[in-house]
């Protein structure tokens, strides 16, 4: 497991909590040729943004499926592109 503090290794059994924002990003992997098997719990409410920084990638998950997004971070747009007559705006 990847941490802001480093690499660990879990052992089974081990339980480990991550606190919300940038302090509780974390990766979970498995590097053996073992099948490792892992059960998250979340009390994440909607909508809700994750940046993975491995991948320059960002989701955003609005409450309804249909609209939630995975998109590469170079992908953005400015909010005004698109909207008609926004230049225009006083």
């Amino acid at each position: 497991m990847r941490a802001p503090d480093g690499e660990h290794t879990l052992q089974r059994g081990d339980l480990v909590r991550f606190p919300a924002g940038a302090d509780g990003a974390h990766k979970v992997m498995n590097r053996s040729d073992s099948s490792a098997r892992t059960l998250m719990f979340s009390n994440a409410r909607v909508p809700a943004v994750s940046v993975y920084p491995d991948s320059d990638k960002i989701g955003v998950w609005s409450g309804n499926e249909p609209d939630d997004l995975i998109f590469k971070r170079a992908s953005a747009v400015e909010w005004s592109e698109g909207e008609d007559g926004w230049h225009l705006a006083r």
